[in-house]
C-alpha cells in the first residue's frame, strides 16, 4: 500500500510509538500529583512544552489541547471578546476555523470573509479593504490544507497592525508547523494553532501558541491544568509523542519531499486535461490537481483497489459535494469534481512515484473509455 494522504494524517514514527508506550506502562502517573514519580512526569510535559515553543521562535506560551480544531475553537470563542467591531477571516480556512466564523456571524458579529486569488492565497487588496480600525480579530491560515498555498503571514499581520494595532492576529498552522520555518513572534502573530498527527505524531493532541502579554479567557475551567487555561488531566502520552514526532520531523530534508512532488507532477502533466492548483509560494508536501471529465471519488476508489491511497481534499469536508476553497479560488464545478489531493510524508519513496503516475494514467484512461469522456 502506497499512502499519499499525509495532509489528512501521517503514519506515527516508530520512536513516537515507543515513547508513548513508556507513559502507558511505566510513567502512567497523573502529572498533578505531588509524589516524586508524578513530579517527574510533570517535568517531562514541561520539557516538551519548551521544545515546541523553541520550534515556533522560543517566546510566548504554549497550551496543549486535544487537537488543532480545539485550538481554533478556543481562539474564535475566547479571542473574540464581544459583538463590537468586526472580525476578518479568509475564505481559505480549514473547516474548524470557517465554521466557527459562521457561528459567530449567526450570533450577530460582523464577520468579513476575504477573497482568495486564483492560486489559493489571500487577496491582499481585498484583505486590506476589509480590515479597518474596528477590526478586533483576524484569522488567516498559514498553509492551505487543500492546495498547499502558503500565505505571507508576516505581511498580513503587519498590515493588520498598521491599520489597527489592537487587533488580534491568529493563524492556523496545522499544515505548516514542522514543515515550514515559523517564528511566531517575528511574524507578528498573537496566536498560532498546531497539531501532532500531521507530523508523525499521535491523534488527539494539539497546541495553541499565545504571545507574551496576551490574556485569553480560560477555555475549560476546572482543575486548573495548563496554568488554569485548559483544565483536564493532561494527555501525557500524547504530549510526549507530540514532542518526539517534532524532533524527528524537523530532521526530514524537505528537498527530498520537493523532489517527490516534482517527479510525480512532471509525470502526470502528460495526462490530457490535467490542471495543477499551486501557488508561487507552495508547500512541497501537497500536490493538488484536477483531471477534466473524471469523478475524483471514483478515481480514488479505483486507486485504492490498486494499492494507492490519495485524498480528495480536507478529510473534514470530503463528504461535501462542493469544495469551498477551490470554489473561492474561482474553479469551475467540473474542475472541483475532478480534483484530487496527493500529499507526501517521510515514508514515501522515489521508486514509488513512477508506479503511482503509471497507475493514475492507466486508471484515468480506463475511466474515460468507460464514460466516453
Amino acid at each position: 500500500m502506497i499512502y499519499l494522504d499525509n495532509a489528512a494524517t501521517t503514519i506515527p514514527f516508530d520512536g513516537v510509538v515507543r515513547k508513548m508506550e513508556e507513559f502507558f506502562t511505566e510513567k502512567y502517573f497523573n502529572p498533578s500529583a505531588l509524589y516524586a514519580p508524578a513530579v517527574n512526569v510533570h517535568k517531562e510535559v514541561e520539557e516538551t512544552r519548551k521544545y515546541i515553543l523553541s520550534a515556533v521562535g522560543g517566546k510566548g506560551k504554549a497550551y496543549f489541547t486535544s487537537c488543532a480544531t480545539e485550538s481554533n475553537a478556543w481562539v474564535y470563542n475566547c479571542g473574540v471578546k464581544n459583538k463590537k467591531g468586526n472580525i476578518v477571516v479568509s475564505m481559505g480556512e480549514h473547516a474548524s476555523g470557517y465554521e466557527n466564523a459562521i457561528a459567530l456571524s449567526n450570533k450577530g458579529i460582523d464577520v468579513r470573509f476575504v477573497r482568495l486569488c486564483a492560486d489559493g492565497r489571500v487577496d491582499l487588496d481585498d484583505f486590506t479593504a476589509k480590515v479597518d480600525s474596528d477590526t478586533g480579530f483576524v484569522s488567516v491560515i498559514h498553509c492551505s490544507n487543500e492546495t498547499g498555498a502558503i500565505n505571507d503571514i508576516k505581511l498580513l499581520a503587519k498590515r493588520t497592525k498598521e491599520i489597527n494595532p489592537k487587533a488580534l492576529f491568529h493563524s492556523d498552522g496545522v499544515q505548516a508547523f514542522g514543515k515550514i520555518a515559523v517564528n511566531c513572534d517575528k511574524m507578528l502573530m498573537d496566536m498560532y494553532s498546531m497539531s501532532a498527527h500531521k507530523i508523525g505524531g499521535p491523534k488527539g493532541v494539539g497546541a495553541l501558541w499565545v504571545r507574551d502579554g496576551l490574556h485569553l479567557n480560560a477555555f475549560l475551567p476546572g482543575g486548573g491544568q495548563e496554568n488554569g487555561m485548559r483544565s483536564g488531566t493532561e494527555n501525557v502520552a500524547g504530549i510526549a509523542g507530540f514532542g518526539e514526532a517534532l524532533k524527528q520531523y524537523l530532521s526530514i530534508d524537505s528537498k527530498n519531499i520537493s523532489q517527490l512532488r516534482e517527479i510525480l507532477k512532471r509525470c502526470l502533466l502528460s495526462v490530457d486535461g490535467i490542471e495543477v492548483n499551486e501557488s508561487e509560494i507552495q508547500s512541497p508536501y501537497i500536490l493538488s490537481l484536477s483531471i477534466r471529465g473524471i469523478k475524483a471519488e471514483v478515481l480514488q476508489r479505483m486507486l485504492c483497489e490498486r494499492g494507492i491511497l490519495i485524498g480528495l481534499g480536507s478529510a473534514c469536508s470530503s463528504k461535501l459535494k462542493k469544495n469551498r476553497v477551490l470554489f473561492a479560488m474561482g474553479r469551475s464545478m467540473p474542475h472541483i469534481e475532478g480534483n484530487i489531493r496527493i500529499s507526501f510524508g517521510f515514508q514515501n519513496l522515489y521508486d514509488d512515484m513512477e508506479y503511482v503516475a503509471k497507475t493514475i494514467k492507466e486508471t484515468v484512461k480506463e475511466l474515460r473509455e468507460h464514460t466516453g469522456r
